[in-house]
């Protein structure tokens, strides 16, 4: 098995090519720069399967090699989907969806933990011997796809995420492996260096009320990690992604603007039994308020935007919709939804930026019909 290449010569060469055109052209082929290929081809010998798929579409952004393969050219499944870093040409991700049919059996851990090791050894070789397993938990992924006749469906996979953890450069591999034993997803998180003491005190705050007022998310053990897009993100809408301090754990994840201090996202993915008395959209709605007032400096600023019953698979929820102007352009809004669960805990919620114009209305109930 080839070793991942760490020279001083490909890191400028790698430099270099970050300028270049995507599509280097040998006749009609496409070709990648060579300590990218050689990263892709590690994958492709660690899932053979893939060798059998036709590449169908290369893209590069911020410095990234986004590399699609597609068994049959008519059809969107089976796929995969690999991100290569070009500076350095490591993988960062990888995800395969080797077909659509509903799985309700994931593998034992030892079988998930076979098969991602095997996977770690083969696209990340030279970190195999540094890294040591961390956890083994159980997802429930959802593939949303488009059927021959147009019309959309989802299908729920259980699986089993095995991760294996470098304490010493704080990095997380996280590798879930499908019921027959396949890859399906592979992914490295670095943390890059964070302590509490490094985040701004308006995140610390702001994460103390969360734990205050979503107790649950405090049994975690998270890593941190701040993502600066600031010179990439022109577009308004990323605003609140522009600069942020992600928490992360094996299980949970939540996330801060960096510069206002505020909560942007967190969700609890963890499965709910169906409640034979759920709350009312009156109580979630109540529910959602309260929370915003609990988290959000300017809670009086917030108005109520829309309400919606909606389905996903961990169960049953309320969003809740509050917007309020965004103080640095008029022309935009943030949108705050809260998910309320059937017994009324608030399990989740979610930030964006969307137009002053936008219609909520039809957003809503758009959201109500698919739910």
């Amino acid at each position: 098995m080839r070793k991942l290449k760490k020279t001083l010569a490909v890191l400028v060469a790698a430099t270099m090519l970050s300028s270049t055109p995507v599509w280097a052209k040998d006749g009609d082929k496409p070709q990648l720069p060579n300590h990218v290929k050689e990263t892709y081809e590690e994958v492709l010998d660690s899932v053979p399967k893939l060798k059998e798929y036709e590449q169908t579409e290369i893209t590069f952004k911020e410095s990234k090699y986004f590399i699609h393969l597609q068994k049959d050219e008519n059809k969107n499944y089976p796929n995969a989907w690999i991100e290569i870093d070009n500076d350095n040409g490591e993988l960062i991700n990888f995800t395969h969806t080797s077909n659509v049919e509903p799985s309700t059996k994931a593998p034992s851990d030892e079988l998930a933990k076979e098969k991602a090791g095997e996977f770690l050894k083969g696209a990340w070789e030279d970190k195999f011997d540094k890294v040591k397993f961390y956890v083994v938990t159980g997802p429930t992924v959802t593939v949303e796809y488009e059927d021959e006749k147009g019309e959309n469906h989802e299908v729920k996979r259980d699986m089993k995420q095995v991760v294996f953890k470098n304490t010493r450069e704080r990095l997380f591999y996280a590798i879930i492996v499908d019921s027959n034993g396949e890859i399906y997803s592979a992914s490295d998180v670095m943390n890059n260096g964070l302590n509490e003491s490094d985040v701004n005190p308006k995140v610390q705050q702001g994460v103390k009320r969360l734990f205050e007022v979503v107790p649950r998310l405090k049994e975690e053990k998270y890593e941190m990690e701040r993502y600066d897009r600031t010179k990439s993100k022109d577009d308004p809408k990323w605003r609140l992604q522009r600069d942020e301090i992600r928490y992360k754990s094996p299980n949970m994840t939540f996330t801060f603007d960096n510069i206002a201090g505020e909560l942007t996202h967190f969700y609890i993915e963890e499965k709910r039994e169906k409640v034979l008395n759920p709350i009312t959209k009156e109580v979630a709605k109540v529910k959602a308020a309260q929370f915003i007032q609990q988290m959000m400096k300017d809670s009086e600023g917030y108005n109520f935007v829309g309400i919606a019953r909606t389905s996903g698979h961990t169960g049953d929820d309320t969003t809740v919709g509050f917007s309020v102007p965004l103080v640095e352009d008029s022309q935009y809004v943030k949108h705050f939804q809260i998910y309320v669960d059937d017994h009324g805990n608030i399990v989740g919620a979610k930030a964006t930026v969307e137009e002053s114009t936008f219609d909520f209305e039809d957003y809503y109930h758009v959201l109500e019909t698919e739910g």
